[in-house]
């Protein structure tokens, strides 16, 4: 009895320990081995693995940032547009793509006078970062710099190189814009439009009268295209408009409206330019 009972207590004051892992050979304990080196087929594997992923990279976007941050720069070009005065210039994103645009020119003096030219913008996919958008007028409008088959300006004239840390797209409209009223015949694309300027101003007036018939004519023409967000435009209907009309003409800025004007404090009478000219000035 007394036996059995030291024996047990002697197993459970020393219990049996695990054995430990031994080292591995040519290796310190406690110390991390290094992986070894890759043979050279191994290296060639990894490095074609590396470039195929390069390779694929989306090309939808900038510097790989995909479609999404495209669609945000544009939308901040076309809220800048709105910001800025381009008269007689009307553009609109397209609905089944941001990088089109549908526009329309109203020449309003000038040469081109009376011209309503409809082009469309096609934007580059690596905007900001790619070329300089196009522009091309729905026909070949006669000018020294609009492409006689084509119908597209030559907008790197203004833009050699795209800067999208300087240059926007309400520049490039602006510059279509401004290319009806100041003609330069510098480098044309169409050179007989740049002779005749030069040298025929007559002859010119006339292609250029032509142009502008042909514009009214085609903006008449029903626009055969399957975009909700292309510019539609009808003839006036009195019975439709009319009210519409008067209601813009008689609008007023209210003083408690955004950009609207309060008159203030004022001692003057109406009419009057002397200061304190109203009988109450005494009185205020």
């Amino acid at each position: 009895m007394t036996s059995s009972s030291s024996e047990s207590r002697s197993d459970d004051s020393n219990p049996v320990k695990e054995p430990l892992p031994t080292p591995t050979r040519g290796s310190k304990e406690g110390r991390r081995q290094l992986p070894p080196i890759p043979s050279p087929d191994t290296q060639l594997a990894m490095a074609s693995e590396i470039k195929q992923r390069q390779n694929n990279v989306p090309k939808d976007g900038s510097n790989g940032h995909g479609q999404l941050f495209t669609e945000y720069k544009l939308m901040a070009e076309y809220n800048l547009l709105m910001t800025h005065k381009c008269p007689g210039c009307y553009a609109i994103p397209s609905a089944l793509t941001p990088l089109i645009w549908h526009g329309v020119l109203f020449i309003r003096q000038g040469m081109y006078q009376e011209g309503i030219f409809r082009f469309i913008l096609t934007i580059p996919e690596n905007f900001p970062d790619g070329d300089c958008p196009s522009l091309v007028f729905s026909f070949p409008v006669f000018h020294p710099l609009v492409d006689s088959t084509t119908g597209e300006l030559d907008v790197k004239r203004a833009f050699p190189k795209w800067r999208k840390s300087t240059n926007h797209i309400w520049q490039v409209l602006l510059y279509a814009r401004r290319v009806f009223y100041k003609i330069d015949t510098k480098l044309p694309w169409n050179k007989e439009a740049a002779a005749l300027y030069d040298n025929e101003p007559e002859a010119f007036r006339k292609e250029v009268l032509k142009t502008v018939t042909l514009s009214k004519e085609k903006m008449e023409e029903p626009v055969k295209s399957d975009d909700p967000h292309i510019l539609r435009f009808n003839p006036l209907d009195p019975s439709v408009h009319e009210e519409v009309r008067k209601k813009m003409m008689s609008m007023q800025v209210s003083p408690n409206e955004p950009g609207g004007v309060k008159p203030g404090l004022s001692w003057m009478k109406p009419g009057s330019v002397q200061i304190f000219a109203r009988e109450d000035s005494a009185n205020a």
